[in-house]
């Protein structure tokens, strides 16, 4: 999932909005706001029109942007003017600044109704916005697991390059047995299982860099797994060079080499692809 930073200018009222409001869509967000000139303490007509949808953010507080110019984001989001115009470079890795200006509610002169009413119009307008971003931009993003398309064979050999795994003969099974993780519309995972005879040849499991870490690998892995055992594969066996602990974790053991079917050692992956130093691994389904 992203990691989104807001920008404010006192951090006190739209940006905390906006944080309440993308949490509110998606718990798992990694949502933070700061502010370039932090306020004391959150406005509470703020807090309270927030309580107002059922989003509670008493306990928010006014941060410095100070805190975060080291750190990561995916996305930071300024949503004022002052804070688009002093918004500071930052050190860490920004995939994406955007600006989403609103008015300042804190600023609405008038009667205590007039300014609630400009905090509701000012947290209705926010929430129009980022809700719009979080469907484009997030959940669009979201890695999902799908059946391969023989149009993901060029993106999956890509992939595999960039993992420094070999392709040969990736088109004689592609795209039966083999699933991938879109993210966007970019590929950045794939395994298959090739099928030969009763048994079942695991080959080609990779992960983007950027995506290691989150189970995409351990999800395609079972993913395949019970693709094998719907197609009523005896065994899977799978050879590896750098994974062997990863792949112990998923319950395959090492063989002999010997000991794999003839059908699985006459295939492209397994007699010309893989080294003899390989690890050859099986798991009975």
């Amino acid at each position: 999932m992203p990691r989104i930073l807001i920008l404010c200018t006192g951090n006190s009222a739209r940006s905390q909005m906006a944080e309440g409001l993308l949490k509110s869509y998606d718990p798992r967000l990694e949502v933070l706001s700061a502010g370039t000139e932090p306020a004391a303490q959150v406005n509470p007509n703020a807090v309270r029109v927030m309580e107002e949808i059922g989003i509670d953010i008493r306990d928010a507080r006014p941060k410095s942007v100070e805190l975060f110019l080291g750190e990561a984001f995916h996305y930071v989001i300024t949503v004022c003017g002052n804070a688009e115009a002093s918004c500071p470079v930052f050190r860490g890795a920004v995939r994406r600044r955007l600006h989403f200006p609103f008015d300042d509610p804190a600023a609405a002169s008038g009667s205590d109704e007039q300014v609630i009413e400009a905090f509701r119009r000012v947290r209705d307008q926010i929430g129009v916005r980022f809700r719009d971003f979080y469907l484009a931009h997030v959940r669009a993003s979201t890695p999902r697991l799908r059946p391969a398309r023989q149009t993901d064979i060029e993106a999956a050999r890509r992939l595999l390059a960039d993992c420094a795994l070999g392709a040969e003969g990736l088109e004689s099974q592609f795209p039966d047995g083999f699933a991938v993780v879109d993210s966007g519309g970019e590929l950045v995972g794939v395994a298959g299982v090739e099928i030969y005879g009763e048994d079942g040849l695991l080959r080609s499991v990779a992960v983007a860099p950027e995506h290691r870490g989150t189970g995409q690998g351990a999800l395609l892995v079972r993913d395949r797994l019970e693709w094998a055992v719907r197609h009523r594969l005896r065994a899977v066996y799978l050879l590896t060079t750098t994974a062997a602990e990863f792949f112990t974790r998923m319950a395959f053991w090492p063989v002999e080499r010997d000991d794999v079917p003839e059908g699985v050692r006459a295939s492209e992956e397994y007699s010309r692809a893989c080294p003899a130093s390989a690890t050859v691994m099986s798991l009975p389904l």
